[in-house]
């Protein structure tokens, strides 16, 4: 496998938005030396640009590390505070982990983690003896730099005087950054993601493609689920700023609340020229003209706005691009959705109650899930009578979510792999070879509703060491181990 240089843009792309750091060309060079190394082993169905990948994150993590960033720290003290241990999946004598080295078990799990990246989400067995070759060859590279490397002071100062906490766009950009380059949180192929999200914005609400992929950018630098842990990026960078003992910083970070790209009442002006907002909730907020961007004087005579707004540091701003109008069919019919939705709280709470806090519910097939929802929930005859599910639907899970803002959840085939006294319907031969690709097939909410009941004990990966051993990797790392894949579909 041959093995091309890793440039020193490379390395400049994965720090935050206008660092200049004096050190990337020393930090390419290892990269290089790092993909040469792993090259070496010849790993057959690892392409070289996914050599390449691994080695750069790899490198990555080792100036992170030599620098105290935090990057990594953040990392390894939220999974402890998660799972109460250093790591997922590996043995760690504590002792002989130190935050400010590079560790062999750190860079095993960045070679596994990559891996779900190469191979496109496909799960790997963190203890594949090829991962260990990968993993030892890059290690030796750490170890031979380690005393000499220089430290990145652009990147220790980022983190440990960050003084994009003063500046709401700043600190976005800094999100952005976790979502996009962030070598432990970045979203592969983000910009295909994105691309798809902006195409339908557009369409939906007639706004120019640059718009469009600007407010979808805005957005996911606060409803993106991001990095191993699928944390939102005010999480991590909570976490980070923790990590260099900024509490008062990542508190500020981490209260900030995004308000939906949506329509919103113009509930008033001021003669400051802010405008107070309503939301289909009946929450109502103020923001001044300036983090308006000015709107011209036309504005101040509509009756709504299209936009998101972020509540930060006490002050509320606009997140992405507006647009106002007078038309608010769009806001009275989600007004009137959300209130509809409010009728079926009595129905949502019995229903969980039934299912002994559950949450759950079993059916054959479509006839009986209709037959049991026309019971709990209210509706008129016109709607029993015209009320659909596919008829071809069988072994049927529900799921009763906490609130009735938010919508039942039906998965056909689901109750084939939950194990639960409640459920007829339970195949363990079935559960064994699925149970991993439903679990991950389904919303966050729902995983972690079978998960912390032990739903799903027949889910494994396949393992060297037999399936008793694939079935003890997922079971003691369950939760872990969807969220991280999960973050690489």
């Amino acid at each position: 496998m041959k093995m091309t240089l890793i440039p020193q843009m490379a390395v400049k792309n994965c720090h935050p938005k206008g660092m200049q750091s004096a050190t990337d060309t020393e930090y390419a060079r290892i990269a290089t030396e790092v993909a040469t190394a792993m090259a070496k082993e010849k790993v057959d169905d690892i392409p070289v640009n996914g050599i390449r990948q691994m080695a750069l994150n790899i490198t990555m993590y080792f100036e992170d590390v030599i620098a105290g960033a935090g990057i990594w720290h953040g990392f390894t003290s939220k999974v402890k505070e998660m799972y109460g241990r250093q790591l997922p999946f590996y043995d760690i004598d504590e002792e002989n982990y130190f935050d400010d080295e590079p560790n062999i078990e750190d860079v095993k799990f960045i070679v596994w983690y990559t891996m779900l990246e190469v191979h496109h989400g496909k799960i790997g067995n963190p203890e594949n003896p090829i991962l260990e070759r990968l993993a030892i060859a890059a290690y030796n590279v750490l170890e031979q730099h380690y005393e000499t490397v220089p430290v990145n002071e652009s990147l220790k100062d980022y983190f440990q005087n960050p003084q994009f906490i003063d500046d709401f766009y700043k600190q976005r950009d800094a999100l952005k950054w976790l979502y996009f380059s962030c070598y432990l949180t970045y979203i592969p192929r983000a910009i295909d993601f994105i691309y798809d999200r902006a195409r339908q914005m557009a369409e939906a609400v007639h706004c120019p493609m640059d718009a469009a992929f600007y407010q979808v950018e805005c957005l996911l630098a606060y409803t993106g689920k991001i990095g191993p842990l699928r944390l939102e990026p005010q999480e991590w960078m909570a976490a980070i700023l923790r990590a260099n003992g900024n509490d008062e910083a990542a508190q500020k970070v981490e209260n900030q609340r995004q308000m939906d790209y949506r329509m919103y009442k113009i509930e008033s002006t001021d003669d400051d020229r802010s405008m107070t907002f309503r939301d289909i909730t009946g929450e109502t907020f103020t923001v001044t003209a300036d983090e308006l961007n000015h709107p011209q004087d036309e504005c101040y005579q509509r009756k709504g706005i299209v936009a998101s707004f972020v509540e930060y540091d006490g002050a509320w701003h606009l997140n992405g691009g507006s647009s106002f109008g007078d038309d608010l069919k769009m806001f009275d019919e989600m007004a009137v959705d959300y209130e509809g939705h409010k009728i079926f709280q009595k129905a949502y709470d019995d229903m969980i109650k039934e299912s002994k806090d559950t949450r759950l519910f079993y059916f054959a097939d479509a006839a009986e899930l209709k037959a049991f929802l026309l019971k709990h929930l209210p509706a008129d005859e016109n709607v029993e009578k015209n009320f659909q599910l596919p008829a071809d639907q069988e072994h049927i899970v529900l799921y009763v979510p906490e609130k009735s803002t938010e919508d039942l959840q039906i998965f056909p085939d689901g109750a084939l792999c939950v194990k639960d006294e409640r459920n007829p319907y339970y195949n363990e031969k079935w559960s064994r070879n699925q149970a991993l690709n439903f679990v991950l097939s389904i919303s966050p909410e729902v995983q972690s509703c079978l998960i912390s009941q032990h739903f799903l004990p027949d889910a494994t990966i396949n393992s060297s060491k037999g399936l008793e051993r694939g079935n003890e990797i997922v079971q003691q790392n369950f939760d872990f181990l969807v969220r991280a894949v999960s973050s690489r579909l």
